[in-house]
């Protein structure tokens, strides 16, 4: 019988997003489901799993234990540890806030962010982490602030915050940047702007550089 009943509570949810002013599908997915028709808020709890744009290719899964959706101001919190993933794209943080109108996703703490493109035959792989994120599903890009630090197979920066466009590649990291590549060249700055594609860096104010010279 529960088993049911949560079956009419997702059919129920889904019915109702289809009436509303937006055309974009929602498809949520919980051990338990408790919708408020009045509120138009859905509660969410255990193995949740939303999925925005289901299918199309900019769907995006959210994951966590507890979820709430407001359909009237489509926002989705979620106040524990969230997954967020996008084709070769993860985030994973805390206290969750997601803006569907707006197509932002906010994150306050415990940031990780994990990119994977293929480059030639090789898989390269970006790692972003900081406090809190605030990125745009639409645009593909965001803002990192607070402990920042990037880790490529080819170099690591470290930063007050950040700046960054998954698409394009460019990472600009802001106030108190310190980097250092594979070859132990380092680079001490204000300011520093990682073209990924291009394979090259440009740093800007009080710039301090060593490099070291091959034998």
């Amino acid at each position: 019988m529960k088993k049911i009943v949560g079956i009419l509570l997702i059919f129920l949810l889904i019915i109702g997003i289809g009436f509303s002013q937006t055309k974009t599908p929602i498809k949520i997915s919980a051990q338990k489901i408790s919708y408020d028709f009045g509120k138009k808020v859905t509660r969410a709890e255990g193995n949740v799993t939303v999925i925005y744009k289901p299918g199309q290719d900019d769907e995006t899964r959210i994951t966590s234990t507890l979820i709430f959706y407001n359909q009237d101001t489509s926002i989705v919190e979620a106040p524990g540890k969230v997954s967020i993933t996008q084709k070769d794209l993860s985030i994973v943080g805390e206290d969750l806030k997601v803006d569907l109108k707006k197509e932002t996703v906010e994150l306050k703490k415990n940031v990780n962010v994990v990119l994977q493109r293929k480059s030639g035959e090789k898989i390269e792989i970006t790692k972003l982490f900081s406090q809190g994120i605030v990125y745009s599903l639409k645009n593909k890009t965001g803002s990192l602030t607070g402990s920042v630090r990037i880790e490529r197979e080819d170099l690591m920066v470290t930063a007050s915050n950040a700046d960054f466009d998954t698409d394009k590649e460019i990472y600009t990291f802001l106030d108190n940047v310190k980097m250092l590549d594979s070859d132990k060249n380092e680079i001490n700055c204000k300011k520093l702007v990682v073209y990924v594609k291009d394979k090259r860096v440009e740093a800007e104010g009080n710039i301090d550089t060593t490099f070291y010279v091959k034998e």
